[in-house]
């Protein structure tokens, strides 16, 4: 141990090393994270809140949530391999799931489950840690370095399983922004060009619907059916917020902080959705980054101080912002295709 941390040059920039094929595994863990939320929260609630354990014994789950995390850890320090890493991370998820949602207990007085801000303060940990997670590949360039480490990466896969044609693909690409002058980066060259890929198969169902949804796009996109039902979902969720503190004002004078927060998020998110109406007489794409803004605004603000309100109730909310936030993505990525 003494000998590692002699070992270790904690000023090297490329003392971390980022994993350039690590979205997926991030994707795996939130998922894995709110999916078992949900299903403790609807568990305990059809159950009428059972207690494992007998007399003064109570095992919470958030006890197994650390076995959960600990075992991700396990799997991550022991093996080399991707389908390893993607097991990790799905029941690190799971663990996280199980610890965060006992955060009542332990942010209150009286370790109280039901404390009423824990939903709020679930909602914006998961947020910032999406934010956290999105900032990490963008901190800086990537370095030479680092692409040299993630082609090795990749070649490994051609030692564990067959290599197919995306993965070395991507390989050569990594390669070709390494040092060429690098003795190390001309070997993996060499080898990646006597390895042989698997032939491309029948595509999967993913591949099948990802082709569909973009043929119907582009079909839909010219009667404009698309803009339009964006623009009517976003104006009608700042009504919806609107209206329900807008009569809080007029009935007292004095809001409380998450009522003051609904509405000012509101108000400047309905902003962001007027200067995109215009920016459509100039370009779609313009429009839709107006939108998302706006959307982004009330998934991180509207939607927390709604938490701290209405608890459970916002979570249906919050689902279909997400899912319009990913048909604003899919459609700016297509728009931005189709003006190239």
């Amino acid at each position: 141990m003494i000998r590692m941390l002699y070992t270790i040059d904690m000023t090297s920039k490329d003392f971390f090393i980022r994993n350039l094929e690590a979205k997926s595994y991030r994707e795996n863990f939130f998922i894995a994270a709110i999916v078992t939320l949900f299903i403790i929260r609807i568990f305990l609630k059809l159950t009428h809140y059972p207690q494992l354990g007998t007399g003064a014994l109570h095992i919470a789950h958030i006890v197994w949530g650390g076995f959960f995390m600990t075992a991700a850890l396990i799997i991550l320090l022991s093996f080399l391999n991707k389908a390893a890493a993607n097991i990790a991370s799905i029941l690190g998820g799971i663990g996280f799931g199980l610890f965060i949602d006992e955060l009542g207990k332990f942010v209150s007085r009286d370790n109280d489950y039901f404390f009423r801000p824990t939903i709020a303060l679930i909602y914006i940990i998961f947020v910032l840690l999406y934010l956290i997670s999105k900032f990490i590949p963008r901190y800086r360039t990537v370095s030479r370095k680092e692409y040299l480490v993630n082609a090795i990466e990749m070649l490994k896969e051609s030692a564990i399983n067959d290599f197919d044609a995306e993965e070395k693909q991507m390989a050569k690409e990594y390669l070709n922004r390494c040092n060429p002058k690098n003795p190390i980066v001309r070997a993996l060259t060499e080898l990646l060009s006597r390895l042989d890929t698997i032939p491309v198969g029948k595509p999967n169902i993913i591949t099948k619907l990802r082709a569909l949804a973009r043929r119907w796009y582009y079909r839909v996109a010219r009667s404009g059916i698309i803009i339009n039902g964006v623009i009517v979902f976003l104006a009608f969720q700042v009504v919806r917020v609107l209206l329900s503190v807008v009569p809080l004002v007029i009935e007292k004078p004095v809001l409380t902080f998450d009522e003051w927060g609904k509405l000012l998020s509101s108000i400047l998110a309905g902003a962001f959705i007027v200067i995109g109406f215009f920016a459509l007489r100039f370009s779609k794409v313009e429009a839709y980054r107006f939108f998302r803004i706006a959307l982004l605004l009330t998934l991180l603000l509207t939607d927390f101080f709604a938490f701290m309100r209405a608890q459970w109730l916002e979570v249906f909310g919050v689902i279909a912002n997400i899912f319009v936030l990913f048909v604003i993505n899919y459609a700016q990525g297509l728009e931005r295709e189709k003006s190239k």
